[in-house]
């Protein structure tokens, strides 16, 4: 396994699942699609049964020079996650 450190989705060096930061209306809902070259739902880096985590502050994209930049982008606690299934329409 490749150790990398953290970044943002157009780093030259991150994560797979370092996606990016999403922001919520005023309800609290996002809705967002977005893509991505290391993390798709076929082939060589298919993510089904992995998880997707979401924090509870801004992710400094591994740039902000503390402690945990690197490792977790500093974006605070976890919030909550899911679990990636695909479905297919027979």
């Amino acid at each position: 396994v490749l150790r990398k450190n953290h970044g943002g989705p157009v780093s030259a060096e991150r994560h797979g699942g370092d996606l990016g930061n999403i922001e919520a209306g005023a309800s609290g809902k996002v809705k967002t699609t977005f893509t991505d070259t290391l993390a798709t739902l076929l082939g060589e880096v298919d993510i089904t049964g992995r998880a997707i985590m979401i924090h509870e502050g801004q992710d400094d994209l591994g740039a902000g020079g503390v402690a945990d930049s690197l490792t977790t982008g500093a974006a605070g606690g976890r919030m909550g996650c899911c679990i990636i299934l695909k479905m297919f329409a027979l």
